[in-house]
């Protein structure tokens, strides 16, 4: 383990991609892999839904089903996708990052953290685009809404430890690019003064992400940060270097 700094945070890789791996599998995360399997699940039959209606592709299909059956699509919505641009990197980024930040807080209150942001983000980005988008109809989703309250949340939270493992600094290093994504899209839309130019899904998850990280103090993780090294945690060069106790 080593401390959140900048040094640190430039070489999250120092110990191998081994080590990272291994320290993603001791993680117990129940709600994330839920999620990971339902977006998965969702979207092979969403592709396979467009396939057999014959459109060009699930983007097409997807918004079909929100003018034919809204009823459906709209408490689908967090877990539909519009291609596998979309879908892939709101995966992989879910199941990193999503299993570290769960790690981190009782499961109740992950739980309300992630519906929040997903719930949120969908409401968000449906009123802005009423508000400022071009078309009478109105179709959103994604699950990214609780990626980035996952990277918010481990922006402020995992710093508080004195030590981290390399995945946790991978963490923070994904909460500083998404809150940099954000304010970047916020730049652009003000000078370009351009409201559609901001996803608001993506800002109202980090809000979430960070609230949660702010009112947070209870850590189930903390109950393992004694000062000791797990196997997972050192690297084959720390376990070299340790000097052993005489008997």
């Amino acid at each position: 383990m080593r401390p959140v700094s900048v040094a640190n945070l430039m070489t999250p890789f120092a110990n191998g991609l081994g080590s990272i791996v291994a320290q993603h599998r001791s993680l117990s995360a129940p709600v994330t892999d839920l999620l990971s399997v339902a977006v998965c699940g969702v979207y092979a039959i969403q592709a396979a839904q467009a396939v057999f209606w014959g459109v060009p592709s699930v983007f097409e299909a997807t918004n079909y089903v929100y003018l034919r059956a809204p009823w459906l699509a709209w408490p689908l919505s967090p877990l539909l996708h519009g291609g596998l641009a979309h879908v892939v990197p709101n995966v992989i980024t879910l199941f990193l990052f999503g299993r570290v930040a769960e790690s981190h807080l009782p499961f109740g209150r992950f739980a309300t953290m992630a519906s929040a942001a997903a719930v949120g983000s969908i409401v968000a980005l449906a009123g802005w685009s009423v508000a400022f988008g071009s078309g009478s109809n109105v179709a959103v989703y994604g699950i990214s809404g609780v990626v980035f309250a996952a990277g918010g949340f481990a922006l402020v939270h995992l710093p508080r430890h004195e030590r981290v493992t390399d995945l946790e600094l991978l963490a923070v290093l994904f909460g500083l690019c998404a809150v940099a994504l954000v304010a970047v899209e916020s730049f652009v839309a003000l000078v370009s003064l351009s409201p559609a130019n901001v996803n608001v899904g993506h800002a109202v998850g980090l809000l979430v992400g960070l609230g949660t990280a702010a009112v947070a103090r209870d850590c189930p993780d903390s109950l393992r940060r004694d000062g000791s090294v797990s196997d997972a945690d050192e690297s084959p060069r720390d376990r070299d270097a340790a000097v052993p106790e005489e008997s």
